[in-house]
């Protein structure tokens, strides 16, 4: 089963890190979308995969674009997986802290097992009862170290009407996207829908041609 690491953002911020490069875990106070008065100096993710119960209702990501990371990210990189409000004030602190689900310390030399992520996951979309957003409430996959977009960024997923953003921003998403050799794709994986599965459709959509 394949895995992806996605971080949710706004198109004035994925602009600005396409500018960098990576993905900062110490953006400027005026770049951050939450916390912003309670800034962690750690990188916000989420862990996606196919066949998660209860999908129908739910909002894949946070934020209108999805950054898609390579799960070699968790082998290469010290992360801990936590409820949503969970994380820690200070990613060292994320080992023990009581409300983290695994971690993970860096230089790994096989996949970390995610079973038990998965299955906190899982039981949160089947017990709780919050509606669209149970997924992105379920859980935070934090990181401490910049994010380099060459070594770990699959492609950006955004949504496939291009209306939705100003023409000038997407104008100059494109461009900067080209220069980084970062593929984008504007595609509607179908947030919502009584019969329809848009966790499934939007792995889907990375997938596919």
């Amino acid at each position: 089963m394949k895995e992806y690491i996605i971080h949710g953002t706004q198109i004035e911020n994925l602009i600005k890190i396409l500018q960098d490069g990576y993905i900062d875990n110490k953006p400027k106070k005026k770049d951050i979308t939450m916390l912003k008065d309670k800034p962690s100096n750690q990188i916000f993710t989420q862990l996606v995969y196919k066949d998660i119960p209860n999908q129908s209702n739910q909002i894949v990501h946070w934020g209108t674009c999805a950054i898609v990371l390579d799960k070699q990210i968790l082998k290469d990189c010290s992360f801990y997986a936590s409820h949503v409000g969970g994380f820690s004030d200070k990613f060292e602190n994320g080992k023990t802290n009581e409300d983290t689900i695994i971690y993970g310390d860096g230089n790994l030399t096989k996949m970390p097992n995610l079973t038990k992520l998965k299955n906190v996951i899982n039981k949160n979309l089947i017990n709780n009862n919050l509606g669209g957003v149970e997924f992105m409430h379920s859980h935070e996959i934090l990181f401490n170290q910049k994010i380099p977009l060459d070594k770990y960024c699959i492609l950006i997923m955004m949504k496939s009407k291009k209306t939705y953003y100003e023409s000038k921003l997407i104008d100059k998403l494109i461009k900067l996207s080209k220069e980084k050799n970062i593929s984008i794709k504007f595609r509607d994986y179908k947030l919502r829908g009584k019969n329809e599965k848009p966790i499934d459709n939007f792995i889907d959509s990375i997938e596919s041609d």
